[in-house]
């Protein structure tokens, strides 16, 4: 049976619409207009014609600026290093020798076991392996393997002990007279007369005095006097006398051994003579050393019978 209507369907006639796809009494699919179906057909084509053109572009593009597309990127893939297992530590064995070998030729020295220095000072000797520093005198060099004895500078090569000397006595003025022997010297006086004690000039007193033997005559010179023994020779730089009677006179000697028995002995070597002395007295002394000085009165004061000495000094320049 055909059918009788255009937009029927073919298979049973059913009346259908333009646009109905499927027959609505069978289920048959319908046929659609021509035009319809040109549609995906234009659409297809035109997405066709811009994919050409883009591609055309492109390639014009590249043969325009004479290069070639970039390869794809390629991807390796890398394996992990292989782990290692690290070589246990070694230590090195341990050894009581050393190398005694000296690693240029030693110094020429005498060796000892004790020596002197500057003021008394000591020093030894001492071995130290594989570069030890020698002790001795003013430092001692050290070396390889070596013994360094003896005076010299720092060493070199290595610090050795320093040793500075001790700084020289320092000289002051001493009254050697205190502690020292004083005797009367009265060779003329019989042996009778009382002659005093001579020690109270020495004695760092002015409160005790020693007089000359009394006379009768205030005239007669006293022919007595005091004398220093020093026990060896000292050079003196200057006699003090402090006397209670001022106004007497004195002269002073010195003697390098006796004393001798005489004042007009030649061993006595005048040194001075002072008259009218004052309550101290002053006298410088030569540049000679004497064991024995003397003081000798010549003459007492004026109305007196006898002259008397507190204190006798003799400066010297001694250590400290």
């Amino acid at each position: 049976m055909e059918a009788s209507h255009p937009h029927a369907c073919p298979s049973c006639s059913a009346p259908a619409q333009r646009s109905q796809r499927w027959c609505l009494e069978c289920g048959t699919e319908l046929q659609q207009s021509r035009r319809g179906g040109l549609r995906p057909a234009v659409g297809i084509a035109t997405t066709l014609a811009v994919l050409v053109g883009a591609a055309s572009a492109g390639g014009y593009s590249l043969l325009a600026s004479d290069r070639q597309p970039p390869p794809p990127p390629l991807t390796v893939a890398s394996a992990p290093p292989p782990a290692t297992t690290p070589a246990p530590a070694t230590q090195e064995p341990s050894t009581s020798t050393y190398d005694s070998t000296p690693t240029y030729p030693l110094p020429s020295y005498s060796s000892s076991t004790t020596g002197s220095n500057y003021g008394g000072s000591t020093y030894t000797t001492s071995t130290t392996p594989n570069g030890g520093a020698g002790d001795g005198g003013t430092g001692g060099g050290a070396h390889t393997g070596g013994t360094g004895t003896g005076a010299g500078t720092a060493g070199q090569n290595g610090g050795g002990t320093t040793t500075t000397p001790p700084p020289p006595p320092r000289n002051v003025i001493t009254n050697v007279a205190l502690g020292a022997v004083a005797v009367v010297y009265a060779p003329y006086t019989p042996g009778d007369v009382d002659l005093g004690d001579a020690s109270r000039v020495a004695d760092d007193s002015t409160k005790t005095v020693w007089k000359t033997p009394a006379v009768a005559d205030p005239t007669v010179a006293p022919q007595a006097g005091v004398y220093i023994d020093l026990a060896s020779r000292e050079t003196i730089r200057r006699l003090v006398l402090k006397t209670p009677t001022p106004g007497m006179s004195f002269e002073v000697y010195g003697a390098v051994k006796g004393p001798p028995a005489q004042i007009t002995d030649a061993g006595w070597d005048h040194i001075a003579t002072h008259a009218d002395a004052r309550a101290r007295t002053s006298i410088d002394m030569p540049d000679t050393a004497y064991r024995y000085v003397l003081v000798w009165v010549t003459g007492l004061p004026p109305d007196a019978t006898r002259a008397a000495i507190s204190e006798l000094a003799l400066l010297s320049l001694q250590p400290e």
